[in-house]
């Protein structure tokens, strides 16, 4: 992909424009494997697991497949989290962290709390 001959303006736009992009495809990937999970898709495939599934029919690595898988589950759980994932106040880390502490209760506050942060 040659960039070179956009502007520094167009490249920073079409950047941003990316990573908005990503946030969206990341949280309908999610919601993807939250329903291929439930229904354990991934046995009639040939697979024990949505975690082996991932690694072996899509080729993710171990901790790509298990941060997926995990995020999924507790986004099903608690739906809140699918659109804060979509538009950026949430990351894949951030779920995983906040993966024990989350409830019905207190999702949208633990959400509130976490949005746009790092997890150092």
């Amino acid at each position: 992909m040659d960039l070179t001959q956009l502007t520094d303006d167009a490249l920073l736009l079409g950047f941003a424009r990316l990573v908005a992009q990503d946030r969206k495809t990341t949280a309908a990937r999610l919601a993807h494997i939250a329903e291929i999970d439930a229904r354990h898709l991934y046995l009639r495939a040939g697979f024990e697991s949505m975690r082996e599934y991932c690694m072996r029919e899509l080729n993710l690595t171990e901790g790509a497949a298990a941060r997926r898988s995990q995020g999924a589950r507790i986004a099903r759980e608690l739906p809140a989290l699918f659109p804060a994932i979509a538009d950026g106040r949430l990351h894949l880390t951030a779920v995983s962290a906040l993966a024990v502490r989350l409830s019905s209760t207190n999702v949208e506050e633990l959400i509130s709390a976490a949005a746009y942060k790092t997890v150092s």
